[in-house]
This record gives structure tokens, C-alpha cells and sequence, in this order.
């Protein structure tokens, strides 16, 4: 039986014997009809995936293969060319089950032919919303009116990924994974965009406006998560860890553990919303964690560059403005303060880790920041934070 995205004890087991994952290879058609799939004979140097934490292009892949039949060699006819993609796919099997695991759907900046040699680089499919590859452009301004009705944060977005990019073809046709909360949210204050800006400049001005992540799947779908931050900062808390180290863990390189601390550090920053009835509505969100390092009683008020954000409001009333500008203040103030304070190691490869995902290191949760994977020596470096360390709506004084 195949089971994909599906990780099990038999599967863990599996992780650690050595050459027990193959990677695999879909090149995809616009529409992402599969055009064949291939097994990748991975030049053992050189070949990598990253994934970043943030709103935007998360992972970037750089893959040197063996190609003596010329099947990755670009052309019109074959399957590497514009307007196609890549999916990579991580595959484990003990004969009687196999295990596939989705690493992320590119497209394709470039590729370097040498002696049967093909070197692929790309990104993934944001690339196509935010001008890197000068596709999803608007060529005249865009802009809602939600004077002339209700306009819902999920229509606008779906609206976006539909666009013509010219040839009959849309920006991305797979289905996006929207949270249920923003096909009910309305629209509050309309967004303008001028010619030259992109589609996905109404994605990301959609995501500062709601204190939601919005990034590309390892799947290949666009995700519009709401993060609940307004009554718990600290959600990735709650979420179960998806992989144990123990101690001595041999799934662990031997000195591969860094620990670092950023001493420039932010723990305050400031949301503003535009002048409501003549009043301007602003929150602060303070890192108040007495076990964070970098908490404001520790040492003192550190705040971000620029010091103030400012969002549109739109018509709301103060005090719902002054609940979205708390919200996107205490998102932001998660993000730069796992900037701050992380660790990293290296250890084997493991398919099913992803940034945002919370994992049990040194018998305390950590949430991933960002993997540099080693496609050719399967050897993966990982960093993260300890969520003790993060912003809480807890501290030593009670609630804020």
C-alpha cells in the first residue's frame, strides 16, 4: 500500500537505514497533470531544499542530477520549459508499504546543462504571485469597493490566484487552502494597487491586515492561515510535537548542536491604524515572558525598525481597530523575537518536517524556524525555537 504525507512508527524505523529514501521526480504542466514521474540520480554535491519560516516564497530548491537520456534538458518539447513545474517527492519502502512525502512544488528559474549534467534551480509557485518571474503583473490599477457590497477576504484571494497571466492560463490553478474564518470575514477598508505592482501584493497586504500567514504548501497549495494571536500569542503551545529527539539520539551529528542568541533582540512593537473619527488607534505588543531571555523586564524595551507599523482600518470602530492592530502587533512581535533566540543542529532526514511544526528537543518543545536539507548525503539542518522563550499572555504578574 502507498500512504502519502503519512508518517508511522514502521516509517520511522525505516529513517534510519541508511539510503532508505529515494527522491523522486513529477515534472508537472501548468495545470499540474503530472507528466511522468522519475527517479532522481542526484549528483551527491550540490543538491539542496531550503525552507524558511514567513509570509511569501518559503522553499528554494537547487538539484544537480545525472541526465544521460535528456529527459530534464529544457526545450518546447520536453518536460522542463515555461509555464511547468517540478514536484519533489521523498519516498521510503520496506517492500510490502511504501511511504511518499510531498517536498514542494517549483518552478523553475533556470537550468545548467554540462556533459549529462543538469543543474535545476527554482522556487516555489509564490514566485508567480510576487514578480519574481514577471508573470501575475498588473497591468492597470486594481482596487475593491466595498461600498457597493460585502466582499470577503477568501473571494478576493481566489479571485487573485484566477487571473490571466495572458495566454488563457491562470496565475495558479490548484485550489488554495483558505481557513474557513475568512470566506465569512468581510472586507474592512479596501485595497488599491497601481500598475506594475503584482496579484500577490493583495495576498500579502490581505495577510498584514489579519495577522495571517499566507505561503505555499509542500503540496503545492497556496495556505491563508489565521493565527489566533489575540488571546493566545502562544498557539504553537498547544500544537503536538511531530518528532521526539531523545537523548543520544542517533538520528543527531555528533557536534552539529549550535545555540545562537541575537543581543539586538526586539521586544516591543507597535501597530497604528489610520485616523478613525478623527482618532488614531495604536497596541503595542511587549515580549512580558519572565523566561524569555529577551523579555522587557530583562532588558528593558527593545523595539523594532521601524518602531511603528501602520495598517489601514478602513470605517471600523475604534475598538475593533484597536483589536486588529493588537493582533497583527503580537504576530509580529512571534516573528522577530524567533529571529532572536534559536538553536540549530543537523540530523538525518527526516520528510515529514516542516517550519511551524513543534518538535521535542532536549526534552522541551521547540518550534521549527527553518531546514537546509542535503539532498545528496540525505543529512538535514534544522533550527528552532524554544517555545519558552517566546511571547506570552501569561507572566509572572498574570494576564495582560
Amino acid at each position: 500500500m502507498i500512504y502519502t504525507d503519512y508518517i508511522s512508527q514502521a516509517c520511522e524505523e525505516l529513517l534510519y537505514k541508511d539510503s532508505a529514501v529515494k527522491f523522486l521526480i513529477q515534472p508537472l504542466d501548468h495545470w499540474e497533470n503530472a507528466l511522468g514521474e522519475y527517479s532522481a540520480e542526484i549528483v551527491r554535491s550540490e543538491s539542496g531544499l531550503t525552507v524558511n519560516k514567513g509570509n511569501g516564497c518559503r522553499r528554494s530548491l537547487s538539484l544537480k542530477l545525472y541526465d544521460k537520456d535528456g529527459i530534464f534538458t529544457p526545450n518546447k518539447n520536453s518536460d522542463i520549459w515555461y509555464n511547468r513545474k517540478i514536484k519533489i517527492l521523498a519516498e521510503l519502502s520496506d517492500g510490502t508499504d511504501t511511504y511518499r512525502f510531498s517536498q514542494g512544488v517549483f518552478l523553475c528559474s533556470e537550468a545548467q546543462i554540462t556533459r549529462g549534467v543538469v543543474r535545476l534551480s527554482g522556487v516555489d509557485k509564490y514566485a508567480n504571485l510576487n514578480g519574481e518571474y514577471n508573470v501575475g503583473t498588473l497591468s492597470t490599477p486594481f482596487s475593491t469597493d466595498i461600498s457597493r457590497g460585502t466582499v470577503y477576504v477568501g473571494e478576493v484571494i481566489r479571485e487573485a490566484l484566477l487571473r490571466d497571466i495572458g495566454c488563457g492560463y491562470p496565475i495558479d490553478p490548484v485550489p488554495p487552502l483558505i481557513d474557513p474564518y475568512f470566506d465569512a470575514e468581510p472586507l474592512y477598508s479596501d485595497i488599491a494597487l497601481s500598475a506594475g505592482q503584482h496579484y500577490g501584493d493583495i495576498i500579502t497586504r490581505l495577510a498584514e491586515m489579519y495577522g495571517a500567514d499566507c505561503y505555499y504548501n509542500p503540496a503545492g497549495h497556496l495556505v491563508f492561515q489565521r493565527r489566533p494571536t489575540y488571546s493566545r500569542p502562544e498557539w504553537y503551545i498547544h500544537l503536538g510535537y511531530i518528532y521526539r529527539y531523545s537523548d543520544r539520539d542517533k538520528t543527531v551529528q555528533a557536534g552539529s548542536e549550535v545555540g545562537t542568541h541575537r543581543f539586538d533582540g526586539v521586544n516591543c512593537v507597535t501597530v497604528a491604524s489610520d485616523s478613525v473619527s478623527g482618532e488614531t488607534v495604536s497596541y503595542t505588543a511587549r515580549n512580558l515572558n519572565a523566561q524569555s531571555p529577551v523579555n522587557v523586564g530583562a532588558v528593558g524595551e527593545r523595539w523594532a525598525d521601524p518602531p511603528v507599523r501602520y495598517i489601514s482600518i478602513g470605517d471600523t470602530s475604534s475598538g475593533d481597530s484597536l483589536a486588529k492592530c493588537r493582533e497583527y502587533a503580537e504576530y509580529l512581535l512571534l516573528q522577530r523575537t524567533r529571529d532572536s533566540v534559536s538553536e540549530a543542529f543537523t540530523s538525518i532526514y527526516l520528510p515529514h518536517f516542516d517550519v511551524d511544526k513543534v518538535i521535542r528537543y532536549k526534552d522541551e518543545d521547540f518550534v521549527i524556524d527553518s531546514l537546509s536539507i542535503d539532498l545528496g548525503s540525505r543529512a538535514m539542518g534544522v533550527k528552532a525555537s524554544n517555545t519558552a522563550f517566546m511571547p506570552s499572555n501569561r507572566s509572572v504578574i498574570g494576564y495582560e
